[in-house]
């Protein structure tokens, strides 16, 4: 079960001292089929990034600590400044992933870290119930993976397989059938491409490539 212990967090950006809840511990069980984690108990996903309600620098604790550099900061004046108030709305936390995505893009980090923090905004606007949030993120959350595969990013065969499975999955519930089963094949031929040199761990992609052919679902059994 998720727990919560009360903290602070200094912005970098504009020295704010801001108290927040911060997630302490947590477990899950099953996830759904973009790998959204099923937690047990009260659902910790909005509670791991914080934002600072003067500027609207947004991240995990360890972007806190790190900083930003000037071309950031001016970015973060001009761009997510003028929309803090979207922070104080009650019924949208994904704000503060979306808030980071857009730094993280700012910063030239990854693409792969970009999509992860897209994805995540999705999972919690689907937990709100914000059907059209949650396609926008994923909409940008895939074109990223997608991007971070044809850059050379996932320079390991295992994490190919599963980004490419999760591309497919992202194209399937935004109803994109055939772009969606084009990576499913992908996925696929890049998992059997590990051969007899496949993890343990990733025994389980090859079923729910099936599945998701066949009999599509929004849950992972």
């Amino acid at each position: 079960m998720a727990t919560l212990q009360k903290t602070t967090r200094k912005c970098p950006v504009c020295e704010t001292v801001f108290a927040v809840q911060a997630v302490d511990s947590c477990g899950s069980h099953g996830c759904d089929s973009d790998l959204r984690p099923h937690y047990w108990g009260p659902d910790p996903l909005e509670y791991f990034v914080h934002s600072c309600l003067e500027c609207g620098f947004s991240g995990y604790a360890d972007n806190f600590n790190d900083g930003a550099s000037e071309v950031v900061i001016r970015k973060i004046r001009k761009f997510l400044t003028p929309r803090t108030r979207d922070l104080t709305r009650a019924q949208a936390p994904f704000f503060r992933y979306e808030f980071m995505a857009l730094i993280y893009e700012w910063e030239d980090r990854d693409s792969l870290e970009v999509a992860d923090s897209f994805l995540r905004a999705s999972w919690v606007a689907r937990s709100r119930n914000n059907r059209e949030k949650e396609r926008l993120y994923q909409r940008e959350a895939v074109r990223r993976f997608e991007e971070a595969l044809e850059i050379g990013e996932c320079s390991e065969q295992e994490q190919r397989a599963v980004v490419s499975y999760l591309v497919g999955d992202l194209h399937r519930r935004l109803n994109r059938r055939r772009r969606a089963e084009t990576w499913f094949h992908r996925a696929r031929e890049e998992q059997e491409m590990l051969g007899s040199d496949r993890p343990d761990r990733l025994s389980w992609l090859g079923d729910q490539i099936r599945r998701q052919l066949e009999a599509p679902s929004d849950l992972m059994d």
